[in-house]
């Protein structure tokens, strides 16, 4: 038998590609769509299908230029903090605004099936990535890729002693004829460190969610309960459209780095969700500009990776085990910190663009022996 002859043919039935990217969500799509009509051949490898997607929305202060503001569903110039008392944050500047993720996904496939240079395939996991001096080998159950370099964005298993749970109902039909006032959290209802998150949308529905920081993981049947009982409260009636749960680990360290040459962590895989918030869609907008700068042989630094980034980081795991030790005090930390600051300084801090100035104004306004006393802990432990 020429087992020469055999390995030829086999990297000649290899599919070969410029780029791979590992995941059709958020981050994946939002590197594709830069790179559409660009000079290297691209495939997208998602385990899932396209009928089946979890739908999702992503908000944010409008702080930063991307190229989706026309899927943009809802633009709102002030929003509140329930705690002890109600403020009110102006978002004139910086508009609070969201996008519908089964929209996003929409535009971008419209755009990939037009486009020369892209490939996207569905149901197809990736079962091992070997890389060489030649390039990378994407392995699959049947098949096998060649590629120059991979953008991967599967979830790691995080390693995280608080998470971000959360259940969320999108409610048109409501019964109460009062003004539903945005709220970016109402910390009103119970003594843990959670809070209800309401957004009203342009067509009059609004999504309404229970937000909880914990060390475990709830299931979306133990949130219902409050969550349904904080609608009735405040809004009367109402008709469910969909509903939507996740868990988001908390965590202010930066995930590991691949070992393998070329191949490149994006989105939350890549610490893109803000530690202390959630926050990411326009952490993976600035990190897919980086990567295709990159690419295209333009010098820039990674957003993830400048001393602020680190700065906020270190000042999110402090925060984050203020959280977790002590909760009721966490939450007048934060209403602290809404009352005590100008509210673009506010803004531009949630949304990981302060000035160095930003930062130390937030400092300045902390409640100085907790914020002191949690700092200390996390030198001497670093987990969290």
């Amino acid at each position: 038998m020429n087992y020469t002859k055999l390995l030829k043919d086999f990297h000649l039935q290899m599919k070969k590609y410029d780029i791979a990217i590992i995941g059709a969500g958020c981050s994946g799509l939002s590197l594709a769509y830069r790179l559409l009509e660009s000079k290297v051949n691209i495939c997208i490898l998602e385990s899932g299908s396209q009928t089946n997607r979890i739908r999702k929305t992503w908000s944010y202060w409008d702080v930063h230029q991307h190229p989706f503001t026309e899927l943009e569903n809802n633009s709102l110039n002030s929003i509140n903090i329930n705690y002890s008392s109600s403020i009110k944050l102006d978002c004139d500047k910086y508009n609070y605004k969201s996008i519908d993720s089964q929209q996003y996904d929409k535009y971008i496939f419209e755009k990939i099936y037009a486009s020369k240079n892209i490939d996207i395939f569905f149901d197809t996991p990736v079962d091992e990535l070997i890389s060489d001096d030649k390039g990378i080998q994407i392995k699959l159950s049947n098949d096998v890729f060649k590629v120059n370099e991979v953008y991967d964005s599967r979830p790691d298993n995080i390693d995280a002693s608080m998470y971000q749970v959360f259940l969320g109902y999108y409610i048109d039909s409501i019964s109460s004829t009062d003004k539903i006032n945005p709220r970016l959290m109402d910390f009103t209802q119970d003594n843990n460190f959670s809070f209800y998150y309401v957004i009203p949308f342009k067509d009059n529905s609004c999504l309404v969610e229970y937000t909880f920081f914990t060390p475990k993981i709830y299931t979306s049947d133990e949130l219902k309960k409050n969550l349904d009982s904080y609608i009735k409260s405040t809004m009367g009636q109402y008709n469910i459209i969909r509903s939507e749960y996740g868990v988001i680990p908390m965590t202010s360290k930066l995930p590991v780095l691949d070992s393998l040459k070329n191949v490149h962590k994006i989105g939350i895989r890549s610490g893109a969700t803000r530690a202390s918030t959630g926050y990411t869609f326009l952490n993976i907008q600035k990190q897919s500009e980086f990567f295709v700068n990159r690419i295209n042989g333009i010098h820039s630094t990674n957003p993830l990776l400048t001393i602020k980034a680190k700065i906020l980081r270190k000042m999110d795991g402090i925060l984050l085990r203020i959280i977790k030790n002590e909760p009721k005090k966490a939450k007048d930390i934060i209403s602290n910190m809404f009352a005590s600051n100008n509210d673009q300084v506010i803004i531009r801090f949630l949304s990981d663009i302060p000035s160095i100035f930003d930062i130390l104004r937030i400092i300045i306004n902390m409640p100085k022996v907790i914020f002191i006393k949690y700092a200390i802990k996390s030198i001497i432990n670093k987990k969290i």
